[in-house]
């Protein structure tokens, strides 16, 4: 605000209000595959880079479901979160097209969220009609061709 404002209240002045509509547009569903493969080296890298991406692109909450044989939906969580403690669920077998399902079904998700899902390429055949992408090991490979972007972690 301007020092100068309380001279000339009636002159009206240029000011920054950020688009609450604009806060829908930069929200992201991920499926995190929890399964026995997955190490915790692994987990702590996945998690870490969603939180450090949405910090980066001010994305204020993600959309997490953690996915082994079931879908274990944490809801709505801060980036801040992800980087701190996260209790994970699962280490069973891998089965991602329930936590898939469960995303593009959710009342409360926008219906043109794009997901990530994070595997090491261990898991079935998925089907996603929506704007997706992988994040995968380096040197694992996805079991079928992907038609999303597929972006690789160290």
């Amino acid at each position: 605000m301007s020092r100068r404002q309380s001279a000339t209240p009636d002159i009206p002045r240029p000011r920054y209000v950020p688009d609450s509509n604009n806060e829908e547009g930069r929200t992201f569903g991920v499926v995190l595959d929890t399964s026995g493969s997955m190490d915790r080296e692994l987990l702590g890298k996945a998690l870490g880079a969603i939180a450090s991406y949405s910090i980066s692109h001010d994305v204020s909450l993600v959309r997490v479901v953690f996915c082994d044989a079931f879908a274990y939906d944490q809801g709505y969580l801060t980036p801040e979160s992800l980087a701190d403690r996260v209790q994970v669920k699962g280490r069973g077998g891998t089965v991602l097209q329930p936590g898939i399902d469960l995303l593009t079904t959710a009342e409360d998700f926008p219906k043109n969220g794009p997901l990530l899902i994070i595997t090491d390429g261990y898991c079935d055949n998925l089907h996603i009609r929506r704007e997706h992408a992988f994040l995968i090991p380096v040197g694992c490979r996805l079991p079928f061709i992907p038609k999303g972007q597929v972006f690789r972690i160290k």
